[in-house]
């Protein structure tokens, strides 16, 4: 089993077991944070779990049908699970404004605390786990996992501290204050998500950085007189690169082709964290206008 899928799997057990002792204590005790935590707690066990399947899917090899393969899934489970943080949020929110408006209050503080501190300790522990699973793999499933979990130790903390505040000083709107808080960071954390899926979902160039160093790569041989039609796109697992190189008519294509060899040997040197599928045509002549793309 891939470590992606491990980390998937142990975040899933994690949300599940504090989303179940969160709902306990939250009904018990009337704090809406708590009870905000538990449903945040609930949705990432689903969503760990349909990362987990979307994982699954998404190493499948290329086919007749899918010559690219399926790892634009892993893009699609970061724009479902933004949409599914920003819903959390816009819950939350609405959840502490009918606190404030009811005017309500909490009740065995005590149980509340200690449970929040050991959510938020479990969870920083797992936001440590998965920040080194997303780094070490460049999953986004595991990224987008990564950062849902850290809202999650933001939500558990401001709670903790909303619960000490209101201990010492019974002062109840700050349970829902918390909440407000809290729901508009969620939101922020929601749009980051959804614009980084959109990108990989609309194919957006590599970053100018990279375009300019293989554009320089390319012109360090003398051999090639142009280029054109240099497209590069990136899917969460590996970044495409495709581009028309256009040589003398006379020279050999062995000569070409070790020419091209040598651009796409010193692409994959300079990035050899990243995995690169590299598309070079060879052209007897400036093509670009004949192609017309």
């Amino acid at each position: 089993m891939s470590l992606q899928k491990k980390a998937t799997i142990i975040a899933s057990f994690c949300a599940i077991f504090l989303a179940i002792i969160k709902f306990i204590v939250g009904f018990s005790s009337g704090s809406v944070a708590i009870l905000a935590s538990a449903i945040d707690s609930l949705v990432d066990f689903v969503i760990s779990i349909l990362n987990f399947l979307a994982l699954k899917k998404a190493s499948q090899k290329s086919n007749e049908k899918y010559n690219f393969g399926f790892s634009k899934i892993e893009a699609l489970m970061g724009l479902f699970e933004s949409a599914v943080i920003l819903l959390i949020g816009i819950y939350i929110f609405y959840e502490s404004v009918m606190k404030i408006y009811n005017q309500e209050s909490i009740t065995d503080l005590n149980l509340g605390i200690y449970i929040m501190v050991f959510a938020l300790v479990v969870t920083f522990v797992l936001v440590l786990f998965l920040s080194y699973v997303a780094k070490k793999t460049q999953s986004l499933i595991v990224e987008s996992d990564c950062l849902h979990y850290k809202s999650d130790v933001l939500t558990n903390f401001l709670t903790l501290l909303a619960l000490i505040i209101i201990y010492l000083t019974e002062f109840y709107i700050i349970d829902a204050i918390f909440g407000i808080l809290v729901s508009f960071y969620i939101a922020f954390s929601a749009f980051k998500i959804m614009k980084k899926s959109l990108a990989f979902l609309m194919d957006k160039a590599l970053s100018d950085e990279v375009v300019a160093w293989i554009q320089t790569c390319i012109q360090r041989h003398p051999e090639i007189i142009s280029f054109h039609h240099l497209k590069t796109r990136q899917s969460p697992d590996k970044k495409y690169l495709s581009v028309h190189l256009v040589f003398c008519p006379i020279i050999s294509l062995l000569n070409a082709h070790k020419i091209a060899d040598d651009i796409e040997d010193k692409i994959r040197q300079n990035y050899k964290d990243d995995k690169w599928d590299i598309q070079i045509h060879l052209d007897p002549y400036d093509d670009s206008e004949e192609e017309g793309n």
